[in-house]
């Protein structure tokens, strides 16, 4: 069952959050989709750039994917994100959104948020995303196509790129081909939000 989550949340006083599935019942999907195309936990992890320890790990409800693993697990299963959310987006392509009126999702805690910035046009080949990541919180290490461009609006996040670290606090850029193995960490002493903007098209167009 989907995650009961305030419509307050962690991301923004006035936002509604529909979300992820919880880990248990993300889990169960994606195993009765990787059964379903008879593909092997080895096969989807290759494919997905992840362990198969990790691929096991998510199908049992133990660990839970970063937004953009999702997306490269739901790769590997011939499928999309939008199929594993409890109320996909919109798609209304508006040029601006307003804090307040977005729509936040999440993967099992409701600490950690995203906020899908819709893109402005169709056709658009940049993607934005406000993350809010609790303290503590550590991401797996992932690649995927495209480049990755971060801002940290808040916090202090140590990440790994191809194995050297940057640590960034509020106001800090990073920049770099998202093919680099890269995962994120909060050192901070509280919460973190960062916006990312990609190449990467996480959500489907329609």
């Amino acid at each position: 069952m989907a995650l009961d989550i305030d419509a307050a949340g962690a991301a923004n006083a006035d936002a509604s959050h529909p979300d992820l599935p919880a880990a248990i019942s993300l889990g169960q999907m994606l195993r009765a989709r990787r059964k379903l195309i008879g593909k092997t936990m080895k096969q989807v992890a290759a494919e997905a750039g992840l362990t198969e320890g990790f691929i096991s790990q998510i199908e049992r409800g133990i660990s839970t994917p970063s937004l953009i693993s999702l997306y490269n697990v739901a790769n590997a299963l011939g499928t999309s994100v939008d199929t594993f959310l409890s109320q996909p987006p919109e798609h209304a392509h508006s040029m601006v959104s307003h804090a307040g009126e977005r729509r936040g999702y999440n993967v099992e805690t409701k600490e950690r948020v995203y906020e899908l910035l819709e893109r402005g046009f169709p056709g658009a080949q940049l993607n934005g995303c406000i993350t809010h990541m609790p303290q503590g919180y550590a991401s797996e290490i992932t690649t995927h196509q495209g480049e990755d461009f971060l801002y940290l609006i808040e916090g202090e996040m140590l990440y790994e790129i191809d194995g050297k670290e940057y640590l960034l606090k509020a106001g800090d850029t990073l920049h770099f081909p998202a093919s680099l193995p890269h995962r994120a960490r909060n050192v901070g002493p509280g919460p973190a939000r960062e916006l990312w903007v990609g190449t990467t098209r996480i959500i489907s167009e329609t």
